[in-house]
C-alpha cells in the first residue's frame, strides 16, 4: 500500500504546476494573501502544572481572521492543499526559531483526512523534512481533523503505521463528536484522543457529560491513549476533570491563541497544584512521598562535555544507568545509557555525533516532580508515559525547583508494591473502601481546613434483613450503600473520601460545608435504590413481617433506612481531639434514628450544639 502511495505521489508531483489557476484565480497569490501566520494554544499537563505541548493554529488578515473563513475560501478556489502546506510550512519555520526553552515541547499540527491520505502529504511531510528544519520528528504530534471520516480504513491504518514507525505520534481531535471519531479509532490506534469541547462545556452541570468523561477517560486509559479536553474555560469544569482522572487539558482558562509560545502563570500553577492535591487521596506519612526515594545520581555542568567524553564516562562505570545536565541548581537535560547508544549508533554514529555537544542527546522532555508528590501519585505519571520513555528515571525537585536527585523505575514499582500491600491491610473485603486507620487520618487532616463536614452514616434496621433475606443480601445492600455514596461523592461541589468502618457504618469527611439540599438528594438517591433488594410484597407492605413474638403475633420492622450524623467545622470546640466526634456522632445518630423511624424515609441531622 505504502509503495503504491508512493508511486501515485511522483506521477501527482507536478499537479499543483499544471493547475495554478482555478476558476480565474491565481492560487499562489491567494494563498499568499491571505499571509498565514502561526498561533499557539497550549496543552497543559494538569498533574505536573506545565506545558506539555503547543496546538499550532494558523490565522490571516482580513477577510480571513478564521480558519473557518480562510479553508472555506480555499475550499471554493480549489485550493485546500496549497494553504494547509502553506500552514504547515508557516508552522515549522516558527517553530526553528524559538528559543531554547519552547523547542523541547510537543507541537500539534492540523492535517485534515483529505490532505493526510494525499500522496504529497507522505512524499512532503517527512522525518528527513524535518531535520532541514532542525526538528525532531518526535516532537510532533499529526493532529487528525474532524472534518470527515476515511473511507479506505485499511489506507488510513497503514498511514498511521508509516507516520508512528518514524517517530510521529497522531492525535484524533473532537473525540466524542459523532460517529467519524469512533471510526477513525478503531482504524488505528492514536497516541492522544481529543476529547470534544462540546462534553467539556459545564460538564460540572450535566451528570451525564460526568459519566461519559469517565468512561472515555478509563477507556484511553485501557488503549494507552492519552485524554485531552479541549475548550476548558472554567474551574468548575477542570475539578470535574480532574476528579475523573483527565491529565491534559486545553482552553482559554489557561490562555489563548498567541503569536509566540508562553508558560502557565505562576497564579494558575498554584490552583493546578492546590487541585491536584485535594484529589490525591494517598495519606500523609513520610515514607509515601518521592521524597524518601531520591538519589543523587551523577551530574554534569552543561556545555562542559561532547559525545565522546560522555561515551568514556559510560564505559568506564559500567553500572552508570544516566547522567543529569545541570545549569547552576537547575535542570539543564538528562541522558540515559539507552537513549544515548540507540542516537550514537550504527556504522556511522559514533564518528557523526563525537565531537557533538552531549546536549544533542539528551532525552526529551524528561518527567521532573516535586519532592513534595506523593509515590502513588508520581507512579501514574511515569506510567502514563510514552513505551520508548516508560522506564526512564523521574528527576525530582524541591518547591523552587532545584535538582535533589532521581527516582528509578525499580524504586517506584517496589514503593508502590509495598504501599499497595498496606493499603490492602487496610482496606474493608467487602465494600473496597478505606478503613479506621484512613479514616481517623482523613478526620486529622480536616482539622487543618478552614472548613469541612463530617457524615457518620448507618443503616437502620440492617440486622432484621440481614436475619430475614440472608447474610448474601446483606452483603448486597452493604455494596449498594458504598455505591451510592460513592456516587453521591462525585456530584459535590467540593472533593470527599468516603470509608467503611465496618459492618453498616461507613463516614464521609469533606473539605467544605454540606448543604442540606445535597443531602436530601442522597437520602432520597437511597430510599429508591434500595428497593431493587426488597421483595415485591415487602415493598408494598413497606415494611418486613418476621418471625412471630410469644402471643403468636409477626414482628414487623419497616425497611432499611439511612441515618446521617453531620458535624461541621462551624459547630466544633477548639483544638479538639479526633476521637470526640465519634462521641458526638453516637448520640446525634440516635436522635437521627428516632425521625428516620417516624417517617419511614432516610434522614440526617446537624449537629446544632456550639463546641468550645
Amino acid at each position: 500500500m505504502y509503495a503504491q502511495l508512493m508511486e501515485e505521489a511522483s506521477r501527482d508531483a507536478e499537479a499543483p504546476s499544471r493547475s495554478r489557476a482555478v476558476g480565474g484565480t491565481d492560487v499562489d497569490a491567494f494563498v499568499e494573501s491571505i499571509q498565514v501566520t502561526p498561533h499557539f494554544h497550549p496543552v497543559i499537563d494538569l498533574f505536573s502544572a506545565s506545558v506539555t505541548g503547543f496546538e499550532i493554529l494558523s490565522r490571516g488578515v482580513a477577510p480571513y481572521e478564521t480558519p473557518c473563513q480562510m479553508f472555506s475560501a480555499a475550499k471554493q478556489r480549489g485550493a485546500t492543499w496549497d494553504l494547509e502546506r502553506a500552514c504547515r510550512v508557516a508552522a515549522l519555520r516558527k517553530i526553528a526559531s524559538l528559543p531554547e526553552p519552547f523547542r523541547n515541547v510537543l507541537f500539534f499540527i492540523n492535517v485534515s483526512p483529505d490532505i493526510f491520505s494525499d500522496p504529497r502529504f507522505i512524499e512532503k511531510f517527512t522525518q528527513k523534512r524535518l531535520r532541514e528544519y532542525g526538528i525532531d520528528q518526535r516532537q510532533i504530534v499529526i493532529e487528525i481533523t474532524e472534518e470527515k471520516t476515511f473511507e479506505d480504513f485499511k489506507q488510513f491504518g497503514t498511514l498511521v503505521a508509516h507516520y508512528a514507525n518514524q517517530g510521529f505520534k497522531i492525535a484524533v481531535d473532537d473525540f466524542g463528536s459523532g460517529y467519524s471519531g469512533l471510526v477513525t479509532l478503531i482504524a488505528s490506534t492514536p497516541h492522544y484522543l481529543k476529547l470534544d469541547m462540546a462534553i467539556v462545556r459545564d460538564v460540572h452541570r450535566h451528570d451525564y457529560k460526568q459519566k461519559i468523561v469517565k468512561a472515555i477517560t478509563a477507556f484511553a486509559s485501557s488503549v494507552n491513549a492519552r485524554l485531552i479536553a479541549e475548550g476548558v474555560e472554567s474551574l468548575e469544569e477542570l475539578e470535574v476533570l480532574v476528579r475523573y482522572g483527565v491529565r491534559y487539558a486545553q482552553g482559554f482558562l489557561f490562555g489563548r491563541p498567541e503569536r509566540e509560545p508562553y508558560a502557565l502563570s505562576e497564579e494558575m500553577r498554584k490552583k493546578l497544584r492546590a487541585l491536584i492535591d485535594k484529589y490525591d487521596q494517598a495519606t500523609i506519612d513520610v515514607d509515601e512521598k518521592v521524597a524518601s526515594l531520591v538519589i543523587r545520581p551523577m551530574t554534569i555542568a552543561a556545555h562542559t562535555l561532547h559525545c565522546k567524553d560522555l561515551n568514556m564516562i559510560f564505559k568506564k562505570r559500567t553500572h552508570l544507568d544516566h547522567v543529569i545536565l545541570l545549569d547552576g541548581d537547575s535542570i539543564a537535560g538528562m541522558i540515559t545509557r539507552q537513549n544515548f547508544y540507540a542516537e550514537t549508533g550504527g556504522a556511522f554514529g559514533y564518528q557523526l555525533f563525537q565531537k557533538k555537544p552531549i546536549e544533542v542527546v539528551c532525552k526529551p522532555n524528561p518527567l521532573i516532580v516535586e519532592d513534595k508528590m506523593t509515590v502513588t501519585m508520581m507512579a501514574k505519571l511515569a506510567m502514563d508515559r510514552h513505551s520508548e520513555d516508560l522506564y526512564d528515571p523521574v528527576l525530582v525537585v524541591d518547591a523552587e525547583g532545584k535538582f535533589m536527585g532521581t527516582v528509578t523505575m525499580k524504586q517506584v514499582m517496589t514503593k508502590s508494591l509495598e504501599l499497595e500491600i498496606r493499603s490492602a491491610m487496610g482496606v474493608n473485603p467487602l465494600t473496597g473502601l478505606p478503613g479506621n486507620n484512613a479514616i481517623h487520618r482523613w478526620i486529622h487532616d480536616a482539622l487543618t481546613w478552614p472548613e469541612y463536614s463530617i457524615i457518620y452514616i448507618d443503616l437502620d434496621h440492617f440486622k432484621v434483613y440481614n436475619d430475614t433475606y440472608g447474610f448474601l443480601m446483606g452483603d448486597e445492600m452493604l455494596c449498594l450503600t458504598a455505591r451510592v455514596l460513592g456516587d453521591w461523592l462525585n456530584r459535590l461541589p467540593e472533593g470527599a473520601r468516603l470509608g467503611h468502618i465496618g459492618g453498616d457504618d461507613f463516614v464521609i469527611v469533606n473539605r467544605g460545608i454540606i448543604r442540606e439540599e445535597a443531602l436530601e438528594c442522597l437520602c432520597s438517591g437511597f430510599d429508591a435504590e434500595k428497593l431493587g433488594l426488597f421483595k415485591n410484597e415487602d415493598v408494598e407492605r413497606g415494611c418486613i413481617l418476621g418471625a412471630a413474638d410469644r402471643q403468636g403475633n409477626p414482628l414487623i420492622t419497616p425497611l432499611i433506612t439511612m441515618s446521617l450524623a453531620v458535624i461541621d467545622s462551624s459547630k466544633v470546640w477548639v483544638d479538639p481531639h479526633p476521637a470526640l466526634f465519634s462521641e458526638v456522632a453516637a448520640s446525634l445518630k440516635k436522635k437521627v434514628k428516632r425521625l428516620t423511624e417516624e417517617t419511614g424515609k432516610s434522614g440526617y441531622l446537624f449537629e446544632q450544639r456550639l463546641h468550645v
